[in-house]
């Protein structure tokens, strides 16, 4: 998980001062510590996420003005990347489907399938995932708490 703050234009992480982990029979609980500015954007990857129990992601210490979740789509569709197999020339592809990694062959147009590991980037592919932006009355001591399943 990443954690931003935003002040303008300028982005500047923020780290918890302590993570508590609780663990139960049937569930987990996080909570986190931190001296939270006023706005701030917390990163958690697809895979984090969706173990999430939905409604429980909250800020303790400070009333939270706003929350707003936005789901972060991996960009590799249409992009250019190069399939780097042993002993064979690198292949340059387009990206056609990034869920399976079904690509084009630039030049013979037919398609094929790559594994993760084989994939050379022209562009930094975004990770898949959520941010979470939190609005707060105030800046100051927050605990960021959430279950997961």
């Amino acid at each position: 998980m990443h954690s931003d703050s935003n002040s303008g234009k300028d982005k500047e992480k923020i780290y918890p001062s302590y993570t508590e982990l609780r663990i139960y029979p049937s569930f987990s609980e996080v909570r986190e510590k931190f001296n939270a500015p006023q706005n701030f954007k917390m990163y958690f990857p697809r895979e984090v996420y969706d173990q999430i129990v939905k409604g429980s992601l909250s800020v303790e210490g400070i009333d939270v003005i706003s929350q707003n979740s936005v789901t972060k789509a991996n960009n590799l569709e249409n992009q250019t990347v190069f399939i780097r197999r042993p002993r064979e020339s690198p292949i340059e592809c387009q990206v056609i489907r990034s869920n399976d990694l079904l690509l084009k062959d630039v030049k013979t147009g037919r398609y094929i399938r790559a594994q993760n590991h084989e994939l050379e980037y022209v562009n930094i592919p975004e990770e898949e995932g959520t941010e979470v932006t939190f609005a707060l009355k105030q800046h100051g001591d927050a605990t960021l708490s959430y279950l997961i399943n």
